[in-house]
């Protein structure tokens, strides 16, 4: 049976109290004139039990409602609704001075406080001696308590109440009062009590005291109970929530729930914590310093139980930093900007979400890999893809027995200088972070004065490790019955009945520009754009003006390839050409013009093998071999003259290739700026001959 029952209570307060109550704004004329005054919950619907012997630790900011509920508990104060079971003598510690007459010795003051816990005259003099040394105070126990010290209220106080041998022990903050070594004769007292079997009620800013006294802990926020699976899920929850009580806000939407804590955001699901302890956060770098969010001054300027928009005042830098947040089923998104008060100069702005090294393995974009160990050594982070910034999508996939979810990173920038790169944190932080990172080029890097949007990260809880794979990989492929292509990273691959057929580049392109190839897997590619049975991606070149964009369709017969080259400034190429690269059991190939078979590699050659004699303009190649379907690469582009030729790689490559060629045959190939057709074709597919 429950020695404390406490079932559905609520505790309201009239706003306006004390001696001016009766004038002004809800006074007694909006009183007579029967209008209500405002009301403000203490508690709002609290149940819980406790059970003989335990210890129950309270915790939450100021204000919450704690020492509310432990007067409440003591029979201090009645609940508006509800009702409270106490089963037992009570010995309570809730306020500094509580029970003491100022005018009383601490000798009469130890009866008189000990009479109001129930305790006879006799039974106090038998532990009389023991309360005066447990106090310290024995040289001031003669003189009015008028004359004592905070801390020695407390020493009186407390060494009556734990010397009176109650059932139930309730105990507020004042134990924060006493210095080190009270406190540690008190958690030493707490433990004797405990281990006699006593209930203790514990309420404490002191997480470390909680942590040791108490088997279970609540945690009041604005008159509700949050109830955790453990004492550390609930602490942890508890912490997220700790600062400026104007920059906090705690919404949820489902199982999904986020809190905004003065300039960090803590992610969580099903009650584990997603994000690491250090959340969410962003800096600005302005003329070499750092600036971050967690050092202005935030206030909750919208609030609403899905979400809430923030704004922090940077106290260094004239910046208003602007967070918008929403929370749906399963998705966070969250909508950064900034509003310059004049103009500033900004170098650099990151956006760090920190995750858990619960998380083992990352997807960037088109590739994938596995979070190496953090170890003490390493006191740097360690990036480890994608410095060129280029991925607008990420996962972090957790370890297959953990209770985290599959996470899915979707970023919009609205300054184009943003891109996402994975990390792990110095060996300190013991992290996974995931950086959204703008580097501002000098003639970008002032921004005027006004409101500037900046990036959209959109963060979904997925259902499962393959789900995410899948979803990842199916937003770039394309199918045509049993053959699929999935671009990945300026490369296509091409399956068929889930065979993969090409290797080492793939389907790519390449540019001889200055005596440079500039291949498609070098280019930076954004995000791909998925319709239908369409996909569309576009890549930069970092060292030449131009864009290209590769659109890949599933037709009837197999997969067309567009590749348009956008030119932001005139340039000359010398060649270039698309290609698809076979794996090496195709033996033979067939153009417009002639056939034969690729033969061995040849193994002291360096430079690839074309095979062809001639070089007359073509529309099609095509490799086959037994039991593999045969494989045609087809040009359609009317107006653009390609050479069709099959070509041996070296032999480290090992793979065959058909390849369009457009070679300059009377100077080189110039392109102005524009929107160019680079090429347009069909890649065809053809079940095996059978045998």
């Amino acid at each position: 049976m429950p020695i404390i029952n406490v079932d559905h209570i609520t505790k309201e307060f009239p706003t306006r109290r004390g001696a001016r109550v009766m004038i002004g704004r809800g006074g007694l004329a909006d009183w007579l004139r029967g209008r209500k005054r405002a009301k403000f919950k203490a508690l709002d619907d609290i149940s819980f039990t406790v059970e003989p012997g335990e210890s129950l630790g309270i915790i939450g900011s100021n204000g919450s409602g704690k020492s509310t509920l432990l007067k409440i508990l003591a029979g201090v104060t009645l609940p508006t609704s509800g009702h409270v079971t106490v089963n037992g003598r009570v010995a309570s510690l809730l306020e500094l001075g509580a029970g003491f007459h100022p005018i009383l010795t601490g000798r009469e003051n130890i009866y008189l406080n000990a009479g109001l816990l129930g305790v006879r005259h006799a039974q106090v003099r038998e532990v009389f001696e023991q309360i005066v040394a447990f106090s310290g105070i024995a040289g001031f126990i003669d003189n009015p308590v008028d004359t004592y010290s905070s801390g020695m209220f407390v020493r009186l106080a407390f060494a009556v109440a734990v010397h009176t041998n109650p059932d139930i022990f309730l105990v507020d903050e004042v134990l924060a009062v006493g210095d080190e070594e009270f406190q540690r004769r008190c958690r030493y007292k707490i433990g004797e009590l405990k281990e006699q079997g006593k209930t203790i009620c514990f309420v404490s800013h002191d997480l470390g005291i909680v942590n040791t006294v108490c088997d279970r802990v609540i945690l009041l926020s604005k008159g509700r109970m949050i109830v955790r699976e453990n004492m550390q899920k609930t602490i942890d929850f508890y912490l997220r929530q700790v600062g400026h009580d104007q920059g906090v806000h705690t919404f949820n939407a489902g199982p999904t729930e986020s809190i905004h804590c003065n300039g960090r955001v803590s992610l969580f699901h099903n009650q584990e914590e997603i994000t690491a302890s250090t959340g969410g956060l962003m800096s600005l770098e302005s003329l070499g310093q750092h600036h971050h969010s967690t050092e202005a001054v935030w206030k909750i300027v919208e609030a609403s139980p899905d979400g809430c928009v923030a704004h922090g005042e940077m106290a260094r830098l004239p910046v208003r930093l602007i967070w918008e947040i929403r929370l749906e089923e399963g998705r966070l998104r969250w909508h950064i900007a900034m509003e310059c008060l004049r103009d500033a100069p900004i170098t650099n702005i990151d956006v760090n979400l920190f995750l858990p090294t619960t998380y083992t393995e990352w997807l960037y974009g088109d590739l994938s890999g596995v979070f190496p160990d953090i170890r003490p050594a390493d006191v740097l982070w360690n990036v480890l893809v994608a410095p060129e910034m280029t991925a607008l999508e990420a996962a972090a996939l957790p370890r297959e027995d953990a209770a985290l979810p599959p996470l899915v990173i979707q970023m919009t920038p609205h300054n184009r200088h943003f891109g996402m790169v994975w990390a792990n944190s110095a060996y300190v932080a013991f992290s996974r972070v995931l950086t959204a990172r703008a580097r501002l080029p000098e003639q970008d890097c002032t921004f005027a004065e006004g409101r500037h949007d900046l990036l959209t990260l959109d963060l979904e809880l997925a259902a499962n490790r393959e789900s995410v794979r899948g979803r990842i990989r199916a937003q770039r492929t394309v199918t045509s019955g049993p053959l699929s292509a999935r671009f990945e990273q300026g490369r296509v691959r091409l399956s068929y009945e889930g065979e993969e057929l090409t290797a080492f580049l793939h389907v790519y392109a390449s540019m001889l520009i200055e005596h440079l190839w500039n291949d498609s897997h070098s280019l930076q590619w954004g995000a791909v754009s998925n319709a239908e049975d369409k996909v569309s991606i576009t890549g930069e070149s970092r060292r030449f003006p131009f864009r290209q964009q590769w659109e890949l369709t599933g037709i009837k017969d197999g997969i067309g390839l567009t590749i348009w080259l956008e030119a932001d400034e005139a340039f000359e190429a010398q060649e270039y050409h698309a290609s698809v690269v076979l794996r090496p059991e195709y033996a033979s190939w067939q153009t417009d013009h002639e056939a034969g078979a690729f033969g061995a590699f040849d193994s002291a050659t360096s430079k690839w093998q074309h095979l062809n004699k001639s070089y007359a303009p073509g529309k099609r190649a095509t490799a086959s071999a037994a039991g593999l379907p045969a494989v045609t690469l087809e040009s359609t582009a009317e107006d653009i003259p390609f050479r069709m030729t099959p070509i041996n790689t070296t032999y480290r490559e090992n793979a065959r290739v058909l390849q369009a060629l457009r070679p300059s045959d009377m100077g080189l190939l110039h392109f102005e700026p524009g929107r160019h057709l680079y090429f347009k074709g069909i890649i065809r597919v053809e079940p095996a001959a059978e045998a």
